[in-house]
């Protein structure tokens, strides 16, 4: 099982343990609703002294399909893993950087088990060109997806599609994410902050 964090931040590590704590209530409830996951506050999982990281509870990273029954790959630690996002550009402020752990050492995910992902993910992937007012559809339960280097804007947008006819595959979790003046000002933070595109290609 892995285990993804998807924030990070740096607290001075001199600070009483009443105030960190008090820092990390704060940050569960901010983060905690941007991201359909269940999450952890946790002090200095990747070894950085203060560092508080919102770190995704363990899964596994092959699940089977919910129709086919077949067995899929369903992790994005080919996206969220440092030794394989650190080769390629990358615009993403060090609050927002990920990384990927083993669940039972939460030591990040080693070089030789990041360059087979990297391995297997390429060796299958289908180049779609796209043009303004094209739509893509994808499954993420059947397939990996990425983006190359492009210019110009895009519109994202993510949802979920029910199978209302088969009770099993429909499930019964429902979330409204409402956003705050806080989680607000948070994303007003992050546009604000310098983006840095260079990349490390050791």
């Amino acid at each position: 099982q892995i285990r993804i964090s998807v924030s990070n931040l740096d607290i001075p590590p001199a600070f009483p343990g009443v105030v960190k704590e008090g820092i990390k209530g704060l940050v569960d409830v901010a983060v905690a609703p941007k991201f359909d996951m269940d999450l952890e506050m946790i002090y200095e999982s990747d070894g950085k002294p203060g560092r508080l990281q919102a770190v995704e509870t363990a899964e596994s990273p092959i699940n089977r399909h919910p129709v086919t029954g077949l067995p899929v790959w369903f992790s994005n630690s080919h996206n969220h893993s440092r030794k394989l996002r650190d080769r390629r550009p990358c615009g993403v402020p060090e609050v927002g950087m990920t990384e990927v752990f083993y669940a039972d050492t939460m030591k990040p995910l080693d070089l030789e088990d990041c360059e087979e992902i990297k391995r297997a993910s390429e060796k299958h992937i289908t180049a779609l060109s796209m043009e303004p007012g094209d739509v893509l559809l994808v499954d993420n339960y059947r397939a990996l997806h990425g983006r190359d280097v492009f210019q110009g804007d895009r519109f994202h947008a993510v949802t979920w599609f029910t199978w209302d006819q088969n009770e099993a595959w429909r499930g019964d979790e429902r979330r409204i994410v409402e956003k705050n003046a806080f989680n607000q000002a948070i994303n007003q933070m992050m546009d604000w902050l310098p983006k840095d595109f260079e990349s490390n290609q050791s």
